[in-house]
């Protein structure tokens, strides 16, 4: 299970970069279109699967590394951390479109998002291995 979480965490990390690249890409998209006075009538397509990464895909990821977490126990912190994280990225895109500023906030979460994904997978991997319980034994008389 340990395994399983540190792919996960990675594969959560790098659809954030993912992400990154697609809004990039949708900037330069909509800067080419303006310049040159073609008139946008929607969301380009990066800008819809970046919404699509950020709104269903990678909270259901979050949500799957907690259980993982939960079941391998190790890294829960760093997942649980994570999830309010990701709830926090929602919140300001939301919000963000009433007012661009938050954006700023929106871009700047999404490195936290990858830290905690890679902190937390690296915490995994060089965390000990769990120790059983001892056995209890009961005093002679």
């Amino acid at each position: 299970m340990r395994q399983t979480y540190k792919i996960l965490a990675h594969v959560i990390a790098a659809a954030v970069v993912v992400q990154a690249a697609l809004i990039a890409w949708t900037t330069f998209m909509a800067i080419g279109a303006i310049e040159s006075g073609t008139e946008i009538a929607g969301p380009p397509l990066p800008a819809m699967i970046h919404g699509t990464l950020g709104m269903f895909v990678i909270p259901i990821l979050v949500l799957a590394l907690l259980v993982i977490a939960l079941i391998a126990h190790a890294g829960i912190q760093w997942a649980a951390w994570l999830v309010l994280a990701v709830v926090v990225q929602i919140g300001l895109a939301i919000a963000a479109f009433s007012a661009p500023a938050i954006g700023l906030l929106h871009g700047l979460v999404a490195f936290g998002i990858i830290a905690l994904a890679e902190v937390g997978a690296w915490q995994v991997a060089h965390a000990p291995a769990r120790a059983p319980r001892a056995a209890r034994v009961r005093p002679a008389h």
